[in-house]
């Protein structure tokens, strides 16, 4: 018998037994206890926590009903019924239970597209817990509806119970995953001003190819389906089709449920020109603004995308002016014949509010002033959009938190709102240890370990090694973005490497030192830092064979380096950016203590253009020029020479570089710029990964005059475009939990005699 047909046969019994009790008021006997019997699993206080009958009080049949129903509704058990005891006047209840049985070992078979962990994270089945029919039944239609995500439409699930001696049960939920359904066809109907290929593009969804098991786009699913008819509207929609619409979408399964044929049925409608775009109502702050924030104009066709950015950009700025609930409502007025539309936008402030509180959840390791810290909308202040948002973008760059949000519910009057701030802690503790190759190392071994928010303080502390047959690296650094809780970012590091380069330049080269540097913001945007360093170096194993100018820099050195700089940043991310740029001046001075002297003059800007949803286009151009002065050269190690993944791939490490006797000496300027195109990786989903195309150009020039046991050397190399090296090509960047990892296949396009070019290049630490 079913559930719910024992449900209403034990109300009958229950409503029959008190039938049999008397109907007169005055006659309603009281309870005088309530007893539970039949549980061995769930506890008692479970169970009478569910019954609302009370002890003391007149018999009640509804209540005793409902307290039928709501144990049924638990789904712990499979039987129950009521029994009513009479004795002097009184009647003693005793609830008896048979229980479902509870789950001793929960075990899965059959899934070969789905692995055993995930299939366990998604269902409710769990071992101790009870398993009735109907819980079952909604863990069937779970699985299959998940499958039914991975395309497999023929998706059978099934449940097999073994009982155990102690009344519990093993289950075993058996999956026959059936052949994956995935897109055969796709058509549309309808369509005029564009043809079919065109509109396939626009869509989530893909025909499935050979090239099939690179993407799982082919796949068929509704909720994708869904979401192609909004791709098709829009792209209709911003190319001037207003009343563009998708009337209805085939959905025709094959005979052997392999495939699915998807047919859209479009109506197009007119493509209309927009004649005006009028504003009427509250203009906050002044028409002229308002109208200055136009992104679609009279003369130009229809684009939803458009009007979206311009609605947005009105309703944000009239935001800033206080008004948090402002309202922008377009109109739209179509001249059908003349295929004209004119358009109104109606705008609607709204009352003038201020944020009376701000309330942060989520922040179980972060202390509440970290969090505040960086929130631009103050207390009591008036609200502004652009504010709100400034802080949330703020909060994100942290990488102490996965997600941010941010709402403003009203708060207690009219002109009130609560900020309410909820953050979703990422896991800043990290500690990783790597083995791999790499082109110049060869064989590493790299051990880091970082806490970006020690104390829950947002103090990032960090100490690397990386130990390879030819370079060992140590660093350890402490960044403390609120120095002395000023809005000042201290970063205090030390430091060691030791170079094993005669592979590479014929050299040896140990560094050591210690160093401070001060980030002072002087708007959202820009800030100047500043910062001073005290290192110690010592070149070795330089041959008697080498250039005099690499011989005459032999022996220990030590340098004292003040640097500068100003920037302005308005990347979204720093790891990853998808848009904003950065560009930076800078000026190095050393001389402030060690020997070494000489100044430095650093320029550079980089731009993150999105290309729709999935493109990133990247220009950077790059320049530095470096000088010795009190008669001091510059040092080697400090002198510019170009190669490699972050320099100029497709040329080896040192690869272009002024040379005597073949041997690179570096230059006095160096000039670059790159142009990269970044691209998800097809059939990756791992977040990290992404492909890129690029073009490099760039080039080196300066003079050099060493003197060493008697002899002088000069090299020369004045700066010409005609000596600009030239590479193209394309890799992969991966941001491994050990660092930036890069793989880059890249080719010279012009060279010069004696650059030292490289097809392959593979780094770790580097990005592009």
């Amino acid at each position: 018998m079913s559930g719910a047909g024992v449900v209403v046969r034990r109300l009958l019994l229950v409503l029959l037994l008190l039938a049999a009790l008397p109907a007169a008021a005055e006659q309603v006997p009281l309870v005088s206890a309530i007893a539970v019997e039949g549980n061995r699993f769930v506890d008692t206080a479970a169970i009478r926590d569910k019954i609302k009958s009370t002890v003391g009080k007149p018999l009640d049949r509804r209540r005793i009903s409902r307290d039928v129903r709501a144990l049924y509704a638990t789904g712990l058990f499979r039987d129950l019924w009521v029994e009513g005891v009479r004795s002097a006047g009184k009647v003693r209840l005793i609830y008896h239970v048979v229980e479902n049985p509870v789950i001793g070992k929960l075990t899965f078979e059959g899934n070969d597209d789905v692995e055993t962990k995930v299939l366990k994270r998604i269902v409710k089945l769990k071992p101790g817990h009870v398993v009735g029919p109907e819980l079952l039944r909604r863990e069937r239609n779970n699985l299959r509806r998940q499958y039914l995500k991975k395309g497999h439409y023929q998706v059978e699930v099934s449940f097999r119970q073994h009982k155990n001696r102690d009344g519990s049960v093993d289950l075993t939920v058996h999956i026959d995953e059936g052949p994956v359904t995935r897109i055969e066809r796709i058509r549309f109907t309808g369509n005029h001003a564009f043809d079919q290929e065109t509109l396939r593009k626009q869509l989530a969804s893909r025909e499935s190819t050979f090239m099939g098991w690179f993407s799982d786009r082919d796949l068929f699913s509704r909720k994708r389906t869904r979401a192609d008819v909004q791709l098709l509207q829009q792209y209709y929609r911003n190319h001037g089709y207003l009343d563009a619409k998708v009337e209805s979408t085939i959905l025709a399964l094959s005979g052997d449920k392999r495939s699915f044929y998807v047919t859209f049925n479009l109506h197009e409608g007119v493509r209309y020109r927009v004649s005006s775009i009028t504003l009427q109502g509250d203009m906050v702050p002044d028409r002229k603004t308002l109208r200055g924030l136009l992104t679609l104009h009279a003369g130009e066709l229809y684009s939803q995308e458009k009007l979206g950015k311009t609605i947005e950009a009105i309703t944000q700025r009239v935001g800033d002016e206080g008004y948090a609930f402002a309202n922008v409502t377009p109109l739209f007025h179509r001249d059908i014949p003349a295929r004209q539309v004119a358009i109104t936008l109606e705008i609607e402030k709204g009352r003038k509010v201020y944020v009376e509180r701000i309330e942060i959840s989520g922040n179980e390791a972060t202390d509440d002033k970290v969090v505040r810290r960086e929130l631009r909308q103050a207390e009591g202040a008036r609200y502004s959009a652009s504010r709100v948002r400034r802080s949330k973008e703020r909060l994100k760059r942290l990488s102490l938190f996965k997600d941010v949000r941010v709402r403003m519910p009203r708060g207690s009057a009219p002109d009130k709102v609560k900020m309410k701030v909820d953050v979703t802690e990422d896991k800043t503790g990290k500690f990783t240890f790597g083995l791999g190759f790499s082109q110049l190392e060869r064989v590493f071994v790299t051990t880091s370990l970082q806490q970006k928010n020690f104390l829950g303080k947002g103090i990032d502390t960090k100490v690397d090694a990386t130990i390879g047959t030819r370079t060992q690296n140590y660093d350890v650094s402490i960044t403390e973005p609120y120095f002395l809780d000023h809005e000042v970012r201290a970063t205090f590091r030390t430091f060691k490497t030791q170079t094993r380069l005669d592979a590479v330049t014929l050299y040896r080269q140990n560094d050591a030192g210690v160093g401070v540097d001060f980030g002072i913001p002087i708007t959202e945007q820009t800030g100047y830092t500043i910062g001073y360093s005290f290192s110690r170096t010592n070149l070795s194993n330089i041959p008697t064979t080498a250039s005099i100018i690499l011989q005459a820099q032999q022996g220990r050195h030590t340098l004292g380096e003040l640097s500068q700089s100003v920037y302005y940043d308005t990347r979204d991310s720093v790891v990853a950016p998808h848009h904003g740029q950065r560009a930076s001046l800078g000026v190095n001075l050393a001389g402030l203590g060690g020997e070494r002297r000489f100044v430095e003059f650093t320029a550079g800007q980089r731009i993150y253009f999105p290309l729709g949803k999935k493109l990133i286009f990247s220009p950077r151009l790059e320049g530095r020029y470096i000088r010795g002065f009190g008669g001091r050269e510059v040092p080697l190690e400090r002198r510019y020479s170009m190669g490699g993944v972050g320099s100029l791939r497709g040329f080896d490490i040192f690869g272009v570089s002024l040379r005597n006797q073949g041997d690179a000496v570096g230059g006095n300027g160096m000039v670059r710029a790159t142009a990269d195109l970044f691209f998800p990786l097809p059939g990756i989903r791992t977040e990290g990964f992404r492909g890129v195309l690029f073009s490099d150009a760039g080039t080196v020039w300066g003079s050099v005059n060493s003197t060493f046991n008697g002899q002088t050397v000069s090299v020369r190399e004045p700066f010409r475009f005609s000596t600009m090296r030239v590479s193209a090509g394309f890799g992969v960047e991966w941001l491994s939990p050990v660092g930036p990892v890069a793989l880059v296949w890249g080719r010279a396009l012009r060279k010069q005699p004696g650059d030292v070019t490289r097809g392959f290049e593979f780094a770790l630490g580097s990005t592009f």
